[in-house]
C-alpha cells in the first residue's frame, strides 16, 4: 500500500539538500497537525460515516452479464465511418478536414485510432459526434444498439486510445447489487473487464470497496441519489509521461485523465487510482463543488504564473481533486494517526509531481513558472501548455494541499461543498498565493529544477539483467502523473 508513497519520497529526497528536506518535512507536518487539529470534529464525522456506510459484504450480490449487442463496446470507428457519409455531419468540416475524414475509409480500425490519437482532427470529430449526437441518435441506436448504453464514452476527457483498449480487449461484464436501508439497488456498478483479470476473481472485495465509497455521499449527504448508470473500465492503461510529452511539453487526456461524468452517469475507464476516482467524479456529480468559470480566478492565474492564456483553465477540478485527495486517504487509514501520516505522503508526493511537470516544460527556477519576482526575466517561450487540467489537478490541487486548515476554514461548508461567493473565490486566490509565495517551497522547487535528471526514465529500452528492481521503479516513479500515492492493496500490483 505505501511503496509508491515511500519510493517517491526517496526519489525526491534524491535531489533536495537534507537540511532543506528536513525543513520542509517538518512545515509539512506542521500544517497538517493544524488543519488534523481544527478539523478534528468533521474528521470524526467523516470517519464515523465512512463506518457506518460500509456495507455487509453479505448483502452485495455479483453477477457476470453477456456481452451483446445491447451493452459491448460499440465500433467507433464504424460509427465515424457512418456518420461521415451523412451530409449533414461531414458539412460541419473544412474540406481539407473533409479529405482526411475520407482517408480514414482505407484505414484499419487500428490505424484510425493511431490517427484520430495524434491528429487535432480527433478532437474536432469528437466534439462534432457530441454536439450532432441528438440529430442521428435514432438511427445510431438502430444500427449500433450498444451505444444508448454508453453514451458517455465518447467526450472530450477520453482519448482514442483508451476507446482502442475497451474494444478490442474488453470481454467481460460484471454487475453488482446490493440491499441497503430497506433498498434494493439493483445493477448499482458495472464493471467491464478483461478476461485475464475476471479469471482472478475476487469480485466480492472489489464490489465491497467501489460500493462503500458510493454510498459514503448517500449517508454523509442524507440524499437517496444515484447515478442512472455507474460504469467501470478496469484497463491497464496508466498515466504516464511519454516521449510525446517529452518532445512536445503538451500534457493530453491520455497522460492525465481517468474518468467523465455528465451529472447523470458515470464512468471510469482506467484500474490505476480508480478509488479516488471514485470520490471525484461523486464529488461533481454531488455538486459539492461549482460549474462557473471564474474569468477573475483564471486572470490571476494568467498574471501570477507564466502560463498561456489560450489553455482552458477548469479551476473546479482543483476543487474537486484535493477534496477526492483527502477522502481517498481517510479510507485508506483506520485512524487519524494513520490519516496523518498518509497525508503527508501525499503533499511530498503531490510536491515530486508538480516538480516533474515543471521539469518536463523545462523551466529551471520556481520564479520563471510562479513570477514571484517580477524583475525576474523568463524566456517568452516558456509557456505552460495543457490539452487537459493539468493546472487544477496538480498544481493548484497542490497549493491547497500545502494550506487545507484555511482551506477547510473559509471555502468549504460542514458537508464539504464549496461556498459559491465572490469572497470566497478570493479567498481561494489567496491560498493559491499563500503556496506560490512560500521561501520554503520555492527553495524546494528550486532544488528540484534545477536538476534535469528529475524526469529523465527509459521508455524504448527492455529491461537487463543490470536494470536492477531499484531502477525499474525509479523509472516508473519518474514518469508516472498518478494524482496520489495511497492505494488500495487490491490495486498494488500494477499501481504506477
Amino acid at each position: 500500500m505505501y511503496s509508491i508513497c515511500n519510493s517517491a519520497s526517496n526519489y525526491l529526497k534524491s535531489f533536495i539538500n537534507p537540511a532543506l528536506y528536513g525543513k520542509y518535512k517538518t512545515f509539512i507536518a506542521t500544517n497538517t497537525t493544524k488543519f488534523i487539529n481544527s478539523q478534528h470534529l468533521l474528521l470524526n464525522e467523516i470517519f464515523k460515516t465512512k463506518h457506518n456506510a460500509k456495507p455487509n459484504t453479505s448483502i452485495i450480490t455479483y453477477k457476470e452479464i453477456d456481452l451483446d449487442n445491447t451493452n459491448k463496446i460499440p465500433p467507433f470507428i464504424e460509427i465515424f465511418k457512418y456518420l461521415i457519409n451523412k451530409s449533414e455531419f461531414y458539412a460541419k468540416f473544412s474540406p481539407e478536414e473533409q479529405t482526411l475524414l475520407k482517408h480514414l475509409e482505407h484505414l484499419t480500425n487500428k490505424e484510425c485510432y493511431k490517427f484520430l490519437e495524434e491528429n487535432k482532427l480527433g478532437q474536432k470529430l469528437i466534439d462534432t459526434y457530441y454536439s450532432s449526437y441528438n440529430i442521428f441518435s435514432s438511427e445510431l441506436k438502430a444500427k449500433f444498439p450498444s451505444v444508448q448504453f454508453h453514451s458517455l464514452l465518447i467526450n472530450s476527457f477520453t482519448s482514442f486510445k483508451i476507446i482502442e483498449t475497451l474494444e478490442t480487449k474488453i470481454t467481460k461484464l460484471i454487475s453488482f447489487s446490493i440491499k441497503w436501508k430497506g433498498k434494493q439497488l439493483d445493477n448499482l456498478v458495472y464493471v467491464f473487464m478483461y478476461e485475464d483479470y475476471f479469471a482472478k476473481g475476487n469480485f466480492e472485495k472489489i464490489g465491497n470497496e467501489i460500493i462503500k465509497r458510493i454510498l459514503f455521499f448517500n449517508d454523509f449527504l442524507n440524499i437517496d441519489t444515484l447515478p442512472n448508470k455507474f460504469i467501470i473500465f478496469l484497463t491497464d492503461n496508466k498515466k504516464e509521461i511519454d516521449n510525446d510529452v517529452i518532445k512536445h511539453m503538451y500534457f493530453k487526456t491520455i497522460n492525465v485523465n481517468t474518468a467523465v461524468t455528465n451529472g447523470r452517469d458515470i464512468i471510469i475507464y482506467r484500474e490505476q487510482e480508480l478509488l479516488k476516482s471514485i470520490f471525484h467524479e461523486l464529488i461533481h456529480f454531488h455538486n459539492l463543488d461549482y460549474r462557473d468559470i471564474n474569468d477573475n480566478i483564471i486572470q490571476y492565474l494568467i498574471n501570477t504564473h507564466n502560463i498561456k492564456s489560450d489553455n482552458e483553465y477548469l479551476i473546479y477540478e482543483c476543487i474537486t481533486e484535493s477534496l477526492a485527495n483527502i477522502l481517498n486517504n481517510i479510507y485508506m487509514s483506520g485512524t487519524l494517526k494513520e490519516f496523518k501520516s498518509n497525508l503527508q505522503n501525499e503533499i511530498l508526493f503531490s510536491t515530486l509531481q508538480v516538480a516533474k511537470l515543471l521539469n518536463v516544460c523545462k523551466y529551471k527556477q520556481w520564479n520563471e513558472f510562479t513570477r514571484i519576482d517580477n524583475d525576474f526575466k523568463v524566456k517568452p517561450n516558456k509557456f505552460f501548455k495543457q490539452d487537459s487540467c493539468v493546472m487544477s489537478y496538480y498544481i493548484l490541487k497542490f497549493y491547497i494541499m500545502l494550506n487545507l486548515d484555511t482551506y477547510f476554514k473559509k471555502c468549504l461548508d460542514g458537508k464539504l461543498k464549496f461556498i459559491q461567493t465572490t469572497d470566497n473565490f478570493t479567498n481561494l486566490m489567496n491560498i493559491f498565493d499563500l503556496s506560490r509565495k512560500n521561501l520554503i517551497l520555492k527553495k524546494i522547487m528550486d532544488n528540484l529544477l534545477k536538476n534535469n535528471k528529475l524526469s529523465k526514465f527509459n521508455i524504448t529500452k527492455k529491461n537487463t539483467m543490470k536494470n536492477t528492481m531499484k531502477n525499474t521503479i525509479k523509472n516508473k516513479i519518474s514518469k508516472t502523473l498518478r494524482m496520489t500515492c495511497i492505494e488500495s492493496h487490491l490495486f498494488s500490483k500494477n499501481s504506477i
